[in-house]
């Protein structure tokens, strides 16, 4: 178990932030008869720093969380399924200019492999290499042609002989790093001079602005917001050059090495709690006695889960790799889309709701309309769609 009481980006002192109990352990669903130990569930909380106001977990378990991010972790789709991130990044970084010739690329955290195939063909790269801890994803991403190490990227690859990268990657990675001297030690020793250096991250200035639980769950150790990821960043020589905050709330930033910039403000983060509750209030006001329809089989409807204090009455997502499967400490499994419409669709109250309980909701509506659904929808902000 480790504990950090104070900041672990700048030492300061910590104020309570979030406070949120009984939470899912697992975030991502495992084959129906998957057998893993209880507990499912565990209190979370977070704090926020008083000068650079950085979010963490000041107790977490480094145990549990790594063997989540090496076999429980996110499930890989096929080709077509849950693109926004992905496209959000790579026009990010295409607006800064960055996707050049580039002889070697390093990704850490490189899922299944797809964000590495493409920009190894877009800078005509000679040697593309990743870091992927995850079994199941290492070995989609082998599959695509790439070279993987299935290990935890840090200090220690300073001994592996790699080729220096010029533009180095990490898409939501740094939120679950325990130990940044030794994540950065390994970052400096395989960046060339000149690299590019781009961290994705959810951003606490956006998620405590729509009073949104996305990035607060067991695997997240760190809420980062640009204050502190700079500043971060700027311990271990890298300033930040430019930055964007996508509509789902994901900050994109790219740094290089010896660039000093004034720091940026640090979040708004008053009344965080408070509005939460508001929101769990309203989310079971809108659901009470509804059957519902969960489409989203993530950390997302994991937290409405935990929120509503109950399951949906159907849950189905656009990956069918996820179908048949379920979530540990739950009953639901999760069905195709047009079975789960379907079924809803009986309800003789008339009443069915459905909930798009994913980030992706620009990519589901369309799918919902095809499969002829005509009842209510609604985001993850409450919204009618």
């Amino acid at each position: 178990m480790s504990q950090h009481h104070t900041c672990p980006v700048c030492r300061g002192s910590g104020r309570p932030l979030l406070s949120m109990p009984d939470q899912a352990i697992y975030q991502h669903p495992v084959p129906a008869d998957a057998l893993v130990a209880p507990p499912y569930t565990v209190d979370l909380s977070w704090v926020s720093c008083t000068d650079c106001a950085h979010g963490w977990q000041p107790d977490y378990d480094e145990k549990v969380l790594e063997n989540i991010y090496r076999s429980h972790y996110y499930t890989p789709a096929p080709g077509g399924i849950a693109l926004q991130f992905r496209n959000d990044f790579l026009a990010a970084i295409e607006r800064f200019g960055i996707i050049t010739d580039r002889r070697a690329l390093l990704e850490i955290g490189a899922s299944d492999g797809d964000v590495l195939c493409e920009l190894r063909t877009r800078t005509g790269s000679a040697h593309a290499y990743a870091f992927e801890p995850n079994q199941e994803n290492a070995a989609v991403a082998r599959q695509r042609g790439l070279e993987v190490y299935e290990r935890f990227f840090g200090a220690d690859v300073a001994r592996d002989g790699l080729e220096a990268a010029g533009l180095v990657y990490a898409r939501h990675v740094i939120e679950h790093i325990f130990d940044f001297d030794d994540f950065f030690a390994g970052l400096n020793a395989v960046a060339t001079a000149d690299a590019d250096l781009v961290l994705e991250t959810p951003s606490l200035d956006f998620h405590a602005r729509e009073s949104s639980l996305a990035p607060f769950h067991i695997e997240h150790v760190h809420v980062f917001g640009l204050r502190s990821l700079a500043r971060l960043a700027s311990r271990y020589g890298w300033g930040l050059m430019r930055n964007e905050v996508t509509a789902d709330g994901n900050l994109i930033a790219w740094f290089r090495q010896g660039v000093q910039r004034p720091e940026p403000p640090p979040p708004v983060l008053d009344g965080l709690q408070r509005s939460i509750s508001e929101r769990q209030r309203q989310w079971r006001q809108i659901t009470a006695g509804r059957r519902l329809v969960f489409w989203g089989a993530g950390s997302t409807g994991v937290a409405l889960v935990q929120m509503l204090g109950r399951e949906p009455d159907f849950w189905t997502d656009g990956n069918p790799n996820k179908v048949g499967k379920k979530f540990l400490g739950l009953t639901s499994r999760i069905v195709t889309p047009a079975e789960a419409l379907a079924a809803a669709a009986q309800d003789r109250t008339g009443r069915p709701l459905l909930v798009i309980a994913s980030s992706f909701a620009r990519e589901i509506l369309p799918r919902v309309r095809e499969l002829g659904w005509t009842g209510e929808i609604r985001d993850m902000n409450m919204q009618a769609c």
